[in-house]
């Protein structure tokens, strides 16, 4: 075997040895979780299971930084192997002559390698093993990798490692931001951790820093006067708590991905403002017993969520329910999926906004729903049922629609919380019957917004017109006390928004949207207890106008004149007018081509010469009869109606000797208790059943109506027609008629 050869295999293990000596990643401690805005702010930090503030390393190191460290521990960083054997020479001269350790010669090379072997030996084997993985780590990584690694694991004091985690510590701010001064307090922390405790540290670390600041002087990095400036800048007084702005939204990227480096699109200022807010409003609501809130800020064109507002964490010792996320929380929805019930049924061609809906006392296999005034209008125009959020006639709307139907849409629009079926829901699905999350309330009211603004392909099953609408009718409702002059002035915002209140008042809700931003808020106790005053109106949407005033002015949405066509409609009604109606509007409404009946309130009605009777042929000489148009709502509709409409006219009596058979209305409807309902009894004091009162309507009040039940007479009635009766328990059949039978 030649000489060249057993060199070659002497050598070969040794070289293999030498390639081989860095482990694949050098840092293994357990890193902290950040979470960044997008420009770098840290909105929040999570301590490392190990106890120290770790941050994941940056992506570089900041010149001022770099340039500090460099002077201060490694001058000629920039061009040796990882060795210094100059600074090894000085070394071992100075160590000499003074008997003792009073100079090193780690490079900062070096030093890397030994912060990733914090376990071994300090001894002079450990110190070539350092200076020979120094040189292999300097040819696996570039100089600035090298001190990216340094910065982003030498320790700074207490249990504060790596750069960023200490410009935020101690100066609560990124290290990209530090001036000289922080720069160089920062550089010469790792030779020395303990100094940034207080007491006689304090004058150490001050002289060191300043030290490193004339050396900079020197060299010419900064000239005299930045020097003496930032030696005038005093030391940090202690630690910094890290920033905390936004704790359930890192909470929750740290339960689906780990503790690492975490962004977003949450805008800090916006989230200090948010945070403000509903700090605010809590100290209010606390006061009655309303602990918690979820707001959610998104921005219409992008999607991006500028703003996350998990809960009320941090405001109070010992908060309930503070810790639980409300913004993916499935909660009881109140009011707010009437809109989109609205919008579907104008994208089908049910109703136009000016449609009559019935609101009336209403039954259904015992649901019976009240409006929240416990009053009705008996009809009710569909656009303001939308503005009132009344509950008796958005029942009735998905009644006609459908719950199946509807179902459909909501699913399409994103509600993946509601996935049960239609007879598990039933018609209280309108009124908070399904439960659905304040991230899919904003999704949803942001993708009508997106459609109307016809940016990007929505695949929602409404059209563009009935989203205008539907938001034109959302921009009319009752704000609150304080934004109830909002109109008044010329800066004011126009948003479609839309509260809602869960049985019980253990939800509020509150959503609104403009063609830049969606604020959705969520008011309530997370373990589910109502409070009796809350409601939507009153506590979360204070709490959206708030937010909205946070943000910039939005102009309003264009009307979309190319899906929408006019169509003239009855005055009064709101439909297509008949032939036969007096008073006529324009309005603009979804171009589709199915469109409700024409108008079938307005009749025409024959009447003695004075005007005091119905007539017909039977009774009334033909050539006498004057002939009008009228207005006229079935009996029980109008007997609410007329109550809220002093305008109202209602039709005269007829005739004595009127023929009712020859005309086909049914003049009288009971109003209660409706077809099916199963009525409860009270018992009074004597322990006997109280009865229940029946109502009636007739379209001649002041007719007499003989009630039966169960063929038997119980009593008459002439104007409001309510009469007391005490039924046994049992099925019955009650029965109202007037004297014509």
């Amino acid at each position: 075997m030649s000489k060249f050869k057993k060199i070659i295999l002497i050598l070969a293990p040794f070289v293999v040895l030498y390639i081989f000596c860095l482990p694949g990643k050098l840092f293994k401690a357990p890193l902290s979780a950040t979470l960044t805005s997008p420009d770098g702010t840290l909105l929040g930090a999570r301590i490392s299971s190990d106890g120290q503030w770790y941050f994941p390393p940056a992506k570089e190191v900041p010149d001022k930084f770099a340039k500090c460290i460099v002077c201060y521990e490694d001058k000629r960083f920039w061009w040796h192997p990882g060795i210094d054997f100059l600074s090894i020479g000085r070394a071992v001269r100075q160590n000499l002559s003074r008997k003792e350790v009073v100079s090193g010669a780690s490079t900062l090379t070096m030093q890397v390698i030994r912060l990733s072997r914090p376990d071994a030996p300090r001894n002079i084997p450990e110190k070539l093993l350092e200076a020979v993985m120094a040189t292999r780590l300097e040819l696996r990584h570039s100089k600035r990798k090298i001190l990216l690694l340094y910065a982003s694991n030498a320790p700074f004091g207490g249990n504060v490692v790596g750069l960023e985690a200490a410009a935020w510590r101690y100066f609560g701010r990124n290290a990209s931001e530090l001036s000289w001064a922080e720069s160089a307090m920062l550089a010469v922390l790792p030779n020395a951790p303990a100094l940034i405790h207080p007491g006689r540290n304090r004058e150490r670390l001050l002289e060191k820093r300043n030290f490193l600041l004339d050396k900079l002087c020197a060299k010419g990095v900064i000239d005299e006067l930045e020097c003496e400036l930032a030696k005038d800048e005093p030391l940090p007084d202690k630690p910094l708590p890290m920033p905390d702005m936004a704790y359930h939204l890192l909470e929750r990227m740290r339960a689906e991905g780990g503790d690492k480096a975490y962004s977003c699109t949450v805008d800090e200022a916006l989230q200090e403002r948010v945070n403000n807010i509903a700090r605010n409003h809590f100290e209010i609501y606390h006061q009655n017993l309303v602990d918690n809130m979820g707001i959610l800020v998104l921005d219409v064109h992008s999607g991006d969520v500028l703003a996350y507002y998990g809960n009320t964490h941090g405001l109070s010792q010992g908060l309930r329910g503070a810790d639980v996320d409300m913004i993916p929380a499935p909660r009881s929805s109140g009011s707010t999926l009437k809109p989109l019930l609205y919008a579907a049924m104008l994208q089908k061609g049910l109703i136009l906004p000016g449609t009559l809906i019935k609101d009336t006392p209403y039954n259904y296999n015992n649901f019976s729903p009240h409006n929240f005034s416990r009053s009705f209008d008996g009809a009710v125009p569909a656009g303001e049922v939308i503005e009132r959020s009344l509950n008796v006639p958005s029942v009735r709307m998905l009644e006609r629609y459908g719950v199946p139907e509807f179902l459909e849409v909501l699913q399409q629009m994103g509600f993946s919380t509601i996935d049960k079926d239609a007879d598990h829901y039933g018609l209280s699905l309108i009124l908070g019957g399904a439960e659905i999350t304040l991230e899919t309330l904003a999704g949803a009211y942001r993708s009508m917004a997106v459609k109307l603004l016809d940016e990007g392909c929505e695949d929602i099953p409404l059209g563009r017109g009935a989203i205008w609408l539907t938001f034109e009718a959302l921009s009319r409702a009752g704000r609150p006390e304080e934004e109830s002059s909002w109109m008044e002035f010329s800066s004011g915002r126009k948003i479609a928004w839309k509260t809602g209140t869960s049985w019980g008042n253990r939800d509020a809700w509150s959503v609104g949207v403009n063609p830049d931003y969606v604020v959705a808020v969520w008011v309530g106790n997370s373990d589910g207890e109502g409070r009796s005053q809350m409601t939507g109106v009153g506590y979360a949407s204070p709490v959206m106008f708030d937010v909205f005033n946070a943000l910039p002015h939005s102009r309003w949405f264009s009307m979309p004149l190319d899906d929408m066509v006019p169509v003239e409609v009855c005055h009064q009604s709101g439909l297509p007018a008949s032939r036969i109606c007096p008073d006529r509007d324009t309005v603009w409404v979804p171009d589709i081509k199915v469109r409700p009946d024409e108008c079938k309130y307005h009749r025409i009605v024959h009447l003695d010469a004075d005007r005091q009777y119905l007539v017909n042929s039977s009774c009334y000489p033909v050539e006498k009869m004057v002939e009008e148009v009228r207005f006229v709502l079935p009996p029980a509709m109008e007997w609410y109606y007329i109550k809220n409409h002093i305008d109202y006219r209602p039709l005269p009596p007829k005739h004595p000797d009127f023929d009712s058979g020859t005309d086909g209305g049914n003049p009288i409807e009971i109003i209660y208790p409706q077809q099916g309902v199963t009525v409860v009894l009270t018992r009074g004091l004597d322990g006997k059943d109280q009865g229940v009162v029946v109502r009636a309507a007739h379209t001649d009040p002041a007719t007499r109506i003989y009630w039966h039940l169960d063929d038997q007479y119980v009593g008459s009635t002439t104007s409001d027609h309510d009469l007391m009766i005490r039924p046994e328990p049992g099925k019955h059949l009650l029965t109202a008629m007037d004297a014509n039978g």
